[in-house]
């Protein structure tokens, strides 16, 4: 069910709203819609061929034809030709990522339900609307997520109990970190690199007053909270099925994620080894 307008974002309330002047053009707005809908799954986390898939069908069944979808990872375009025979273009910049699965489950249903019921503009909006402001994972689930997450992989690569403990704090200082950074740094590389050399910082630190045994096993775990693990899989599951470009780039920008990730906690270790 919607919450009460008040609550959800402005951005999300734009979703809804429909152009002054879109009754003179109703086939560029379901293009519009279409395309929303398309970039909200690729935000969200999506695999390219599933939402190129999910616009091309929706087209199809709003009975347009010589549909032409191009998507990468920052990029979406498509072309197609009306019944009427116009030729509509629209292409998207996307600089968004908040993979978040649960809305990427309602968003494919969404697109389903529009290729099967063909409703109207204003009701696609209004359900877009109602899956963009469902309501996120408690903080509290969140929170235990990272602490078992940190703490079940230093246990798992040879921590002590000990380790686990310190991991499980490490795990929820990234937390805190993380969900306080993402509103002021837009930019993974330097976000992830940041919260990696806090996190190297935090391992020695937590081991130097007697919390923990090995900063190298805590931090592993840290690690695990960090790494681009779905990114590499999209990027596989891209190239198998043959988007290429995007896979590449998608595998690339996770690789050097990765990167940043490392030198993050390497530098700490550089710069505190010989303190604590």
């Amino acid at each position: 069910m919607t919450e009460n307008k008040q609550n959800i974002s402005p951005d999300i309330l734009m979703l809804g709203e429909i152009p002054e002047n879109s009754e003179s053009d109703p086939d560029d707005l379901l293009l519009q819609t279409f395309l929303d809908i398309g970039e909200e799954m690729v935000v969200a986390g999506a695999e390219i061929w599933r939402v190129t898939d999910s616009i091309t069908r929706m087209c199809e069944a709003y009975h347009f034809t010589r549909i032409n979808v191009f998507i990468i990872v920052s990029n979406l375009q498509a072309t197609v030709q009306t019944p009427e025979g116009r030729i509509l273009t629209h292409i998207r910049c996307i600089a968004r990522d908040d993979v978040n699965f649960d809305r990427l489950d309602y968003l494919n249903d969404l697109s389903r339900y529009i290729c099967a019921n063909r409703p109207d503009v204003p009701e696609m909006k209004r359900r877009l609307v109602n899956v963009m402001a469902r309501r996120p994972q408690s903080r509290m689930v969140s929170v235990l997520g990272d602490v078992c997450a940190s703490a079940g992989f230093t246990v798992f690569f040879g921590g002590s109990p000990l380790d686990g403990a310190a991991s499980a704090v490490m795990g929820v200082v990234l937390w805190l970190f993380l969900r306080f950074i993402q509103t002021r740094e837009h930019n993974t590389i330097v976000r992830n690199f940041e919260a990696s050399f806090i996190g190297g910082v935090l391992a020695l630190l937590l081991v130097h007053i007697g919390i923990g045994q090995d900063p190298g096993v805590i931090m592993m775990g840290g690690i695990m909270l960090l790494i681009p693990g779905i990114a590499m899989t999209n990027a596989i599951r891209d190239m198998l099925f043959g988007d290429t470009a995007s896979g590449l780039l998608r595998l690339f920008n996770a690789l050097i994620v990765a990167a940043a990730i490392a030198s993050g906690f390497a530098l700490a270790i550089i710069l505190l080894r010989g303190v604590l």
